[in-house]
């Protein structure tokens, strides 16, 4: 009803969309076993070179004024095969194919998520997250709690409030 268009994404990805392009360096914690259920003796294909050279330079040197995380990226780690552990590598291929005379677009989606957890009356290895993205060149936050009020409208709960926090 909010004139949001669908994304969809694999199950199972490449470390450089769940990882790499989201700018997680390619050691940190959340690529280690215990976290992620990585898929043994297969690669991934890569996406096109030009996304690539810029994500390793994101890592290595730094874009926009970033300094990078000031290492080596290895393609090889970046083709290492995951259970995704989220929904924004789909939110990532996404944004990698927009182009800009196509503005404004929103996209949704719903899908499931796998973290290596502890599995308890709390936890499970999978479930399932919600994700949004609005691209416009005139938007502002008080647009986004706009959506997050109305999205939460129409699943029910009429009383919204929202409180800063880390």
């Amino acid at each position: 009803e909010l004139g949001f268009k669908e994304m969809k994404g694999p199950l199972l990805d490449s470390s450089f969309w769940v990882f790499d392009s989201l700018f997680t360096p390619q050691d940190h914690p959340a690529r280690e076993m215990q976290d992620t259920f990585f898929i043994k003796d297969l690669k991934a294909p890569l996406p096109d070179k030009k996304i690539v050279e810029l994500v390793k330079t994101s890592h290595e040197k730094g874009l926009a004024n970033s300094k990078g995380w000031a290492y080596e990226w290895k393609e090889e780690e970046a083709r290492k095969l995951v259970l995704r552990t989220h929904t924004t590598s789909i939110s990532a291929k996404t944004l990698s194919e927009i182009k800009k005379q196509d503005l404004p677009l929103k996209y949704f989606t719903i899908g499931k998520v796998f973290r290596n957890e502890t599995v308890d009356w709390s936890h499970g290895f999978e479930f399932y997250q919600t994700e949004g993205i609005v691209i416009s060149p005139n938007l502002n936050f008080r647009h986004l709690l706009g959506y997050l009020k109305e999205f939460y409208k129409k699943m029910g709960f009429e009383k919204i409030r929202f409180r800063p926090s880390y």
